[in-house]
């Protein structure tokens, strides 16, 4: 029974401490948290706390800033988390690329950026014409793709014109943007609509629409695209538009976007019956932590 319960034991050490990584990977700890609000925050003893942000520490798990005394990940997470985030996003991309594909029954490409230029990642399409028209490994420009495009969405106007003056704009189709206030004009209605729509701009009669894939940071890492021939696409954007979106979103997810867990409450005990028991004190953010003193005011 002592082993069982020591068993035990460990695996609940080994829970809070995860908590403790999740709550850190959260947007609010990018900036790193002290003891006091990680206490606060998992609703637990600051010390016990603390004993367990020093272990995590020890392994590289996470780093104290010496000047701030605050937590954030470490960079062993980051090295242990990046292989397998881009096996995920390449196994995850050739099953989305199939299976849209049969949905719509037009091409489906995942893409990413690799410098100035959006290198495909993985393709599917039913039509011989359109499977002839893509594969791994192909290079599109980033202005006058919907896939570069959707890539592009969270750079400033500054960084897309020195990223597009390095590789220079790209006029394989018709409609092609013809000048750099012309790709920013597209690009600004593309982030406006939520979806990025480029018409001929690849070639004659093509239609694509794309849209950002975003890992568990938010950050854009790749983007899905459709394309086919105007005839068909045009008359169904609303249909295809939609598809696209949630084709994203679903990558998004599978690479922990928006999977926040949910901070667990404090736990308080019951108060005895009887005498009135007043309610224990929350831990302030400015109160000082005996073995950092003063990490409450980086």
């Amino acid at each position: 029974m002592a082993e069982a319960g020591e068993g035990d034991e460990r695996s609940a050490s080994w829970l809070r401490a995860l908590t403790v990584l999740e709550v850190l990977g959260e947007p609010s700890g990018a900036g790193g948290m002290g003891v006091v609000e990680l206490a606060c925050r998992l609703g637990r003893d600051k010390s016990q706390v603390s004993r367990m942000l020093r272990a995590l520490a020890t392994a590289g798990y996470v780093e104290r800033d010496p000047r701030s005394a605050r937590y954030r990940l470490g960079a062993r997470l980051f090295a242990l988390a990046a292989p397998a985030v881009d096996q995920r996003l390449r196994s995850e991309a050739e099953a989305l690329v199939e299976r849209e594909s049969s949905r719509l029954g037009e091409r489906v490409e995942v893409t990413i950026r690799s410098g100035a230029v959006g290198v495909t990642l993985a393709t599917a399409a039913l039509d011989v014409e359109l499977r002839s028209l893509g594969w791994v490994g192909r290079t599109v420009p980033l202005g006058s793709s919907a896939a570069g495009r959707a890539l592009l969405f969270d750079h400033t106007d500054e960084a897309v014109t020195r990223l597009l003056t390095f590789a220079g704009l790209d006029r394989a189709g018709p409609a092609a943007p013809r000048s750099l206030e012309d790709l920013l004009g597209r690009l600004q209605e593309d982030r406006r609509r939520g979806w990025a729509l480029a018409r001929e701009e690849s070639g004659q009669d093509v239609v694509a629409l794309g849209a950002p894939v975003r890992d568990a940071s938010r950050r854009i890492v790749a983007a899905v695209s459709v394309s086919g021939p105007g005839t068909r696409l045009s008359p169904a954007l609303s249909v295809v538009s939609a598809a696209v979106q949630r084709a994203a979103d679903e990558l998004s997810t599978a690479l922990g976007h928006g999977v926040v867990p949910v901070p667990r409450r404090p736990h308080r005990r019951a108060p005895t019956t009887g005498a009135r028991v007043p309610a224990p004190r929350r831990a302030h953010p400015d109160d000082p932590h005996p073995e950092h003193p003063g990490e409450a005011k980086p």
